[in-house]
């Protein structure tokens, strides 16, 4: 009896996990703005809005765990995080690990360089030494094309490496590059989209509710066209602040 007592507790409070019930764990590397970023020491943006709305839709409270963005698919693949954000792009290669949610935003990759020398395709990049923030997809392509690729945990260290003259050229998402170009007038965008990308919500494989409750919450921000008005917003205000 005592034993079968011991059992029923235990379960209870397995049961009533603060993870289990009331929380929603999502992992993001807060350096992209407009999507995910830190601004008075608090982690912000697209993503994050969508996230807490997410959470909100599901009755839950968010906690954020940040990261170097190569560790993201990692923290949902095992567990550490229930949800991913933080401009990931959803591949193929990416969805053995991991389930997408449907796309919540469309762009591509450009090349960011100095004036001086810019490089203004992929057929530039042989020989070229090209800052990469690290787990990006696009490396691949780099490799492809002769370049020699060097892997960023911090974005925005990229750009400065470039002014810097330690790097010939970065290549990231167009959000990101355009902001960390904005900041330096040494820099542009000097080429089109070299790459098409979607992205998406990351979560486990198995978390197959879990899934069908963030596209529903992206699909009801599309449809009354409060993602667009957030993505608007938040690209204001990081323009502003990086011009200041």
């Amino acid at each position: 009896m005592k034993n079968v007592i011991l059992f029923f507790l235990a379960f209870l409070l397995l049961g009533c996990t603060k993870d289990d019930k009331t929380t929603l764990t999502v992992a993001t590397s807060p350096d992209s703005p407009p999507f995910a970023f830190k601004m008075a020491g608090e982690v912000c943006g697209v993503d994050i809005d969508l996230v807490r709305e997410i959470a909100k839709d599901s009755g839950k409270e968010i906690v954020i765990l940040e990261m170097p963005f190569g560790e993201l698919l990692e923290s949902v693949r095992s567990g550490k995080a229930d949800l991913a954000v933080g401009t990931i792009s959803i591949t193929k290669e990416r969805q053995k690990i991991v389930a997408f949610s449907d796309s919540y935003y469309k762009t591509g990759c450009v090349i960011t360089s100095p004036l001086a020398r810019s490089v203004t395709s992929a057929n530039d990049l042989q020989g070229k030494k090209v800052g990469i923030t690290q787990g990006a997809r696009i490396t691949e392509l780099c490799l492809e094309k002769g370049a020699s690729v060097v892997p960023y945990s911090n974005s925005w260290a990229i750009a400065e490496d470039i002014v810097a003259g330690k790097l010939d050229c970065a290549i990231n998402d167009a959000p990101m590059a355009r902001a960390y170009a904005m900041g330096k007038d040494e820099l542009a965008i000097t080429s089109p989209f070299i790459s098409e990308d979607n992205y998406g919500v990351a979560c486990g494989k198995d978390s197959k509710a879990l899934l069908r409750s963030v596209n529903k919450t992206i699909k009801k921000m599309k449809r009354s066209g409060e993602l667009q008005k957030r993505i608007d917003s938040w690209t204001r205000l990081t323009d502003e602040k990086i011009k200041h």
